[in-house]
């Protein structure tokens, strides 16, 4: 009985505990959704400070920062030298709510990106796909993929697409012959020889793996999977005399086992669907129509890509539309002020060294790195103490 009286006891102890907690975490949101609610935070704003060092060990140099307005914008013009080293940090701007933005940046020379937007229950969310950029070449998940691809010769796209919804095909090759700019490609399939124009070679696809491999035991290869993992195709090169044999890769541009130099760059593109229905692979080309193909039922879907129509993924409540595509670009994170309230203060700076200029986004309590010749240099943007020393 006594034992019982003390379980029972403990509970009520426990229960009693757990209620104060709990209210005591609901004064405390309530008191952090108080302070939130305010155009400026008690524990973001000045007096600040920027902490400039060498290396990660050390204090480093502490200068004051001061601005007119915590909540408004603010263009700066200081330089900071770096003691011991030709480093100057030059600050450039304040902002109170930085917030963080992907665009397309035009920058001649360089690829296609594709915009685009994800949508479901309670989402709704921008991309940006490249595929020259092997970060952002698809998108995947449970509820379905979209992989981007390129096309290099504009002239032959529709015609190359067309011909991917047959079973057999595999992919596309890219090949340029010495001294072209721009490829002959054509649609391929396993064991099919083709000529390639204005040159005295034949190409033939032997194999093709969907999981490129080579297994530890025997030191073959193999494939490890009937997933497009690690797309490779195994062709020979014929000139009227020798065959030689090598391995692409889709995931990689050349092949890093050539044994002989040949008057041609050959490039694998993989198209390859799985059959798996909901997956989508967009296609690009150069001032030309984009395709879209995908698989349903087993079967390969061709379609011209219309912008803003809604696509369904392999779960039907989430769909993605395409915005734009942008050609001649590159994908890049920038940086913005989002509200005129003190949020998520920043300093952007310029740190200039080794005869080059760098820009640096400091967020407040947020350290940055960067290597250069003379060591890592350390900047970190902070709430000054009352005690801290100050470099003249």
């Amino acid at each position: 009985m006594k034992s019982n009286r003390h379980i029972k006891m403990t509970c009520v102890v426990m229960t009693v505990l757990a209620v104060e907690m709990a209210l005591t975490n609901r004064v405390w949101a309530d008191q952090t959704s108080t302070m939130n609610a305010g155009p400026h935070h008690s524990f973001l704003g000045g007096p600040w400070e920027l902490v400039v060092k060498m290396g990660l060990g050390g204090d480093g140099l502490r200068f004051p920062l001061t601005v007119s307005d915590e909540s408004k914008p603010e263009k700066l013009d200081a330089i900071f030298p770096v003691l011991n080293s030709p480093i100057k940090v030059k600050l450039e701007q304040y902002i109170p709510d930085l917030t963080w933005e992907t665009v397309a940046i035009k920058h001649p020379g360089t690829g296609i990106v594709a915009q685009l937007t994800i949508r479901g229950k309670n989402l709704e969310q921008e991309i940006w796909l490249s595929p020259s950029d092997p970060a952002r070449q698809s998108v995947t998940s449970r509820i379905g993929s979209i992989t981007i691809k390129r096309l290099h010769n504009p002239d032959t796209a529709e015609t190359l697409m067309r011909k991917l919804t047959d079973p057999k095909a595999v992919g596309i090759i890219s090949i340029w012959p010495e001294g072209d700019n721009r490829p002959f490609e054509y649609t391929t399939k396993v064991k099919e020889t083709v000529h390639i124009p204005g040159t005295k070679y034949e190409v033939t696809v032997a194999e093709y793996l969907p999981h490129y491999s080579i297994s530890t035991e025997t030191k073959k290869v193999i494939s490890q999977s009937d997933k497009p993992v690690n797309p490779a195709i195994k062709v020979l090169l014929h000139d009227g005399n020798k065959t030689s044999e090598r391995w692409l890769w889709a995931k990689f541009p050349t092949s890093p086992h050539v044994r002989e130099k040949l008057p041609l760059r050959m490039r694998f593109t993989d198209f390859d669907l799985s059959n798996i229905w909901g997956d989508h692979i967009l296609a690009v080309a150069s001032q030309t129509q984009a395709w879209l193909l995908s698989s349903e039922k087993g079967r390969k879907h061709l379609e011209k890509a219309v912008f803003g129509r809604s696509y369904p993924f392999a779960d039907k409540a989430y769909t993605f539309s395409i915005e734009k595509i942008v050609e001649g670009a590159i994908i890049k994170n920038q940086w913005k002020n989002n509200t005129a309230k003190l949020l998520h203060p920043a300093i952007v700076a310029t740190v200039q060294y080794d005869e080059t200029e760098q820009q640096a986004v400091l967020e407040l309590n947020k350290p940055f790195h960067l290597r250069t010749k003379s060591g890592v240099l350390v900047l970190l943007y902070r709430r000054r103490s009352p005690s801290s020393g100050m470099a003249q």
